[in-house]
Parts: C-alpha cells; sequence; structure tokens
C-alpha cells in the first residue's frame, strides 16, 4: 500500500481565509500618524538684518530651521541674510500650523510689528 500524505496548502494570501480579492493584514497596536497629529508645529518671523524685511513660516524644529535659512538653504531667503529670530508661536498640529502661516503672510507691517509685543511670541516668555 501507498501511504498518502495530507499536505495543507497556504491560501493564496498567507493567512487569508481563501483566495479572496486582499491579503488579511495584522492591526497595529500603536498607529503612527496618530504619533504625529500630536506633535507640536511653529509658525515663525524672522526678520533680514539686511532690509529689515520679514519672513514668515512654519516648521517641527523652528532653530534649525533658523539656521537654514542663515546657510542659504532657502532660495528666497538666501539675498537677504543674516536673518534672525523676532518671532515664533506654538501650534497644535501642522493643520493649525499652516492655517495660521497663511493668515501671518496676508499681515502687513505694522500689524507685525504689533504681534511682535504680544503675549503669544513666545521668544518673550
Amino acid at each position: 500500500g501507498s501511504v498518502v500524505q495530507l499536505v495543507r496548502m497556504l491560501p493564496c494570501h498567507g493567512r487569508g481565509r481563501g483566495f479572496e480579492s486582499r491579503p488579511v493584514r495584522k492591526k497595529r497596536l500603536f498607529k503612527s500618524s496618530l504619533f504625529f497629529l500630536c506633535m507640536p508645529y511653529f509658525v515663525y518671523i524672522i526678520q533680514s538684518d539686511a532690509d529689515g524685511s520679514f519672513y514668515k513660516g512654519f516648521s517641527e524644529d523652528v532653530f534649525k530651521r533658523i539656521e537654514q535659512h542663515n546657510a542659504g538653504d532657502s532660495i528666497y531667503t538666501r539675498t537677504k541674510m543674516p536673518w534672525k529670530l523676532v518671532y515664533y508661536e506654538e501650534l497644535p498640529d501642522k493643520k493649525a500650523a499652516l492655517v495660521r502661516e497663511k493668515n501671518l503672510k496676508k499681515a502687513d507691517r505694522s500689524r507685525i510689528i504689533v504681534l511682535l509685543n504680544s503675549p503669544k511670541n513666545l521668544l518673550k516668555k
């Protein structure tokens, strides 16, 4: 007699339920996107020592970003170096920072001067 050996075949997608159209994915306990939603962002204003003009931006790391501006890494700001940080403010997430940056970019010089002296400016603390 011959011995019949039963071989268990795995479904086509690993540990799925058979020939489904999508593979079964394991759920992760830690969703990386939630981590990034909780990271603070900052809006900042820098002023050119060359002509006194202002530049407004946002970043996760304001001080590293200022170093980049002063190293000439930004095409827009490299012609007016050096730059000094005159204002920054913390926001809860990237979306809020983008909205605030857009608002600051519309501000005229007099509004910027008022903002520099406001309690929102973390340089004043």
